[in-house]
């Protein structure tokens, strides 16, 4: 009985196939672009951690952990840059150093796992939807952020799959090492405990 119900619900699934649509939600930055934001430019670089939970019908559930190398740029006029595996994914800061990017499962993609990637794509979710949100403070030399989002696949108004995401991002900068005092050479003639010290040239006797 149990098989016939996943054979019925994922035949269900694939009747719905002409209809697929995707949303997201919890993906929405509370950040906006700064324009003064010089304090916080830099390169961050450190580690993003996700998990991902798809739950599709007819298929069940299934959820990954992974943890990824991350190099966040961060510019003067409110642009940040994340890179995960090659993908570059852009984003804001604002004046107070709060900062956010929007990513798809695409840009993901290094931090999902391929059987979760497979689930999605067989239900019809879009991958390019946004599915994830990473925000976060910067108080240099350390950037922090979080990782949330809910991304749903719906075929004829009913929901097929949905993908959770949670995480964590931690990453610093190299602050510049303050220079070093370096001696200054004093040309003054060397003194002794009396005064300068005198030479005098005698003139040879003969």
């Amino acid at each position: 009985m149990k098989l016939l119900k996943v054979i019925l619900g994922w035949a269900g699934v694939l009747i719905l196939a002409g209809c697929a649509s995707s949303s997201s939600s919890g993906v929405d930055l509370t950040v906006s672009r700064g324009d003064a934001t010089g304090p916080y430019a830099g390169t961050y670089t450190g580690t993003i951690s996700l998990t991902s939970t798809a739950d599709v019908v007819g298929k069940g559930v299934a959820t990954d952990s992974r943890v990824e190398s991350v190099s966040l740029r961060v510019t003067a006029d409110g642009l940040v840059f994340m890179t995960v595996e090659g993908v570059v994914i852009s984003g804001v800061v604002d004046n107070s150093g709060n900062w956010g990017v929007q990513a798809s499962v695409d840009d993901l993609r290094g931090l999902v796992s391929q059987n979760n990637l497979s689930l999605l794509q067989d239900a019809g979710c879009s991958l390019g939807t946004k599915a994830a949100r990473i925000q976060g403070q910067i108080n240099p030399p350390s950037m922090r952020g979080d990782v949330s989002g809910t991304l749903k696949c719906k075929r004829a108004e009913v929901t097929v799959a949905t993908l959770n995401t949670t995480g964590s991002l931690a990453a610093s900068t190299a602050r510049p090492t303050p220079a070093q005092n370096t001696p200054v050479a004093n040309d003054t003639a060397p003194t002794t405990p009396g005064g300068p010290q005198e030479f005098n040239l005698n003139k040879a006797v003969y």
